[in-house]
């Protein structure tokens, strides 16, 4: 293995919220460049972005208001368990009415719903893949300019495919029956997510503007979140969830704990580990049993030096889910703990499950996938994974990926160019810093290196702790 690639594998951290992560222990030659995820800081407080913060979100929350933990609960399953029946019973029922009326669009689209519902719990790609083709016999049977067609172009940007979501959206928009505003404002939202995940970010601030000014709700409110969060507004990304828990009046525990779920990766990216686990603990208690949720817990007991525990955490998960992430996360633990054997087995267990994925819905699994070679695999064929990431959402996340996956193969030069250019857009997080930095001390250029590392420290002070190499969990 070349110095470039020992030494991305010792640069986990930056990449971990990215999609998946890489994490290794720390050695002399990346510690300098070694970064955790997706930390957020301005880069670019323009116009657009300040007025899509005032149009969309108050800029505080009133004193009077009640914290939202204290926000009482609508209906809904109280565990993770009770959730997954419920979804297993709705694709039961959808099964059993596309089998009687295949012909039925409407049938189809119920059924690919309950699935993608079912697969938002247990991240399975047969769901997810089994609602694409059940939303493409709908579509083939519905009549001309009818169908499932926001239901598509929602599916379609589930599992990453962004190219044919125009296509649906214009159907949708030429309907002969004029959708209500709820569908209106989410095919709006829809062109926001596009944009945002193609790099035109400013693009994406208007249309979320638009699809707030026809029906502001709190689905919109997580993009913007996610928006805030990507561009360096994480107290504004924290209000943002914040607001869609007051908003949703019909508010679930599986709703309440997603909320606590992702401030608190908010939170672990800025550095601020205490009040991440504290988030993801009332996250765990809101709605138990959730596998991804209970993963984030064990990660928090790892960086805190638990290693023990947080691996009997992960064996315990993996038992009953066999999440690809967690095996992963375990064979990075145990590499941080010199258990090499372990590691590789347990990587070995893992890389079929991916290369299954890949096959499956490729854009989808390209991050994880590639992620997993980066670290725990081949550097080279994670290069090839990178850029044809880069080319179905070439956003910033995207970018950053390439980068480390160009430095791990000794193209630093490439790497600093195209996360240079990264830096001229609105994007600014710890990841993109922690990348140049690393190319730029390949490159021999030790002014430029620092002080992309001093940049990275800005936006998370605990960036280059050496336990934050056992970071793995924090991505959407």
């Amino acid at each position: 293995m070349t110095d470039e690639g020992r030494a991305i594998r010792a640069a986990r951290p930056i990449l971990s919220n990215l999609g998946g992560g890489l994490a290794l222990p720390p050695t002399a030659a990346s510690i300098e460049s070694r970064l955790w995820k997706l930390a957020i800081a301005i880069l670019v407080a323009g116009l657009v972005v300040l007025a899509l913060t005032r149009l969309l979100h108050p800029a505080t929350t009133s004193d009077r208001a009640p914290p939202i933990d204290t926000l009482p609960l609508s209906y809904g399953p109280k565990n993770y368990a009770a959730a997954v029946v419920l979804a297993d019973n709705a694709v039961a029922l959808g099964t059993e009415r596309v089998r009687a009326r295949p012909q039925d669009w409407i049938f189809q689209e119920s059924y690919a719903r309950a699935l993608m519902g079912r697969a938002r719990l247990t991240l399975s790609f047969d769901d997810l893949q089994q609602a694409t083709l059940a939303l493409a016999k709908g579509k083939a049977e519905a009549i001309a300019g009818s169908g499932p067609l926001l239901t598509d172009a929602v599916a379609n940007f589930t599992v990453h495919r962004m190219a044919p979501i125009a296509q649906d959206l214009r159907i949708f928009d030429a309907a002969a029956v004029r959708p209500d505003k709820g569908d209106r404002a989410e095919a709006e939202a829809l062109r926001g997510d596009v944009a945002f995940y193609s790099g035109q970010y400013g693009q994406a601030a208007a249309h979320y503007r638009a699809s707030a000014a026809i029906d502001d709700g709190m689905g919109l409110a997580f993009r913007i979140a996610n928006f805030e969060y990507k561009t360096g507004h994480p107290d504004a990304a924290r209000a943002q969830f914040e607001r869609s828990a007051r908003m949703n009046t019909a508010r679930t525990r599986q709703f309440m704990a997603n909320v606590w779920l992702q401030s608190g990766v908010v939170e672990l990216s800025r550095g601020r580990w205490d009040d991440a686990e504290a988030l993801f603990r009332k996250a765990d208690q809101t709605f138990p049993g959730y596998w991804l949720i209970e993963a984030h817990v064990a990660q928090m007991a790892a960086l805190r030096g638990k290693l023990d525990e947080a691996a009997q955490a992960y064996h315990t998960i993996i038992a009953r889910t066999g999440q690809p992430d967690v095996i992963d996360a375990l064979a990075v633990l145990y590499r941080v703990a010199g258990n090499g054997p372990a590691s590789r087995a347990w990587a070995a267990r893992s890389a079929p499950v991916w290369d299954r994925r890949l096959g499956m819905l490729p854009e989808a699994a390209y991050a994880h996938a590639l992620e997993h070679e980066l670290v725990l695999g081949d550097p080279a064929r994670a290069l090839s994974l990178a850029r044809a990431n880069m080319a179905a959402r070439p956003y910033g996340d995207s970018v950053t990926m390439l980068a480390w996956a160009l430095i791990a193969n000794g193209k630093a030069d490439e790497a600093a160019r195209l996360v240079e250019a990264l830096n001229k857009t609105q994007w600014r997080t710890a990841q993109q810093y922690g990348a140049l930095s690393q190319a730029y001390a390949m490159l021999g250029d030790s002014t430029r290196s620092d002080a992309a590392r001093d940049t990275a420290l800005d936006i998370n002070p605990r960036a280059f702790d050496p336990n934050a190499a056992l970071i793995w969990f924090g991505n959407h």
